[in-house]
């Protein structure tokens, strides 16, 4: 079973990132790192639960864009970064397409540092 190339049609090995014909950025069959949520309507504190899934353990960063929180995710099992940005910022298109940029870097690193 490979993945199908969204923009040629070209067939892939399941292993690949980016389109053997055209370098298209191929759809992940992976669970998503990056995933957009509506941002909380109150402070997170220590301890509360974010989007049913993310406990809050400390805030790792925060700026003009937003906060950043050390959490462990309940359906990966595992810790992660939850990167939470301000709504006003959120909502603008260039902003989501970034981020999800910045996804297939991460994609892309983990699958190289996994090779060494």
């Amino acid at each position: 079973m490979g993945i199908k190339c969204p923009k040629c049609h070209f067939d892939n090995p399941d292993d690949t990132l980016y389109c053997g014909k055209c370098a298209t950025l191929l759809p992940s069959q992976e669970v998503s790192v990056t995933e957009n949520l509506e941002t909380a309507k109150e402070e997170l504190t220590t301890g509360s639960t974010f989007a049913g899934r993310y406990q809050i353990i400390e805030v790792l960063g925060k700026g003009g864009r937003g906060k950043v929180y050390r959490v462990p995710d309940k359906e990966l099992k595992e810790e992660v970064a939850l990167n939470l940005t301000k709504p006003e910022i959120a909502s603008y298109k260039k902003t989501l397409e970034r981020f999800s940029r910045e996804e297939a870097n991460e994609k892309l690193e983990k699958k190289f540092s996994k090779l060494f």
